[in-house]
């Protein structure tokens, strides 16, 4: 059975096993729908990144409501992790701007270098006190 597409819906507490659990559930699913090492350790190291932002930036290191999606196309796979936290203004982020070296990354900012690293396309959508989207492609 291969899976095609995939919703998961949960609240997440910050401590280490709930953030594992959901982790797992969400690899389990990867682990079903791609077939190659490369695009498996993509869509697994930004599925890590993505949550691990949404729960210290979104909700401040706190609980919260965190949706997984992740759907199988001809030759992408998007992948979604949605929150309903504190949101930003997402204009301030600059996705074209080149982060080719880790020298160019102060302080904040290692997700956004490490996802523009995996994957081939992001889309982010945040609105203050909304929660924050983000959609990342991965083709393969």
């Amino acid at each position: 059975m291969q899976i095609l597409s995939y919703k998961l819906n949960a609240h997440i507490p910050f401590d280490k096993d709930s953030i594992e659990m959901f982790l797992s559930s969400c690899e389990e699913v990867i682990n079903n729908m791609a077939s190659d090492e490369k695009t498996i350790f993509k869509l697994k190291s930004a599925i890590h990144e993505l949550l691990i932002n949404s729960l210290e930036h979104g909700y401040n290191k706190s609980a919260g409501n965190v949706s997984f999606s992740i759907e199988k196309l001809e030759h992408t796979i998007h992948l979604e992790i949605s929150d309903e936290g504190i949101g930003f203004d997402a204009s301030s982020l600059n996705l074209e701007k080149d982060n080719s070296s880790f020298n160019t990354i102060k302080g904040r900012g290692w997700g956004l270098f490490i996802l523009k690293k995996l994957c081939d396309d992001i889309q982010i959508t945040s609105a203050p006190l909304k929660g924050t989207k983000v959609t990342v492609s991965i083709n393969y």
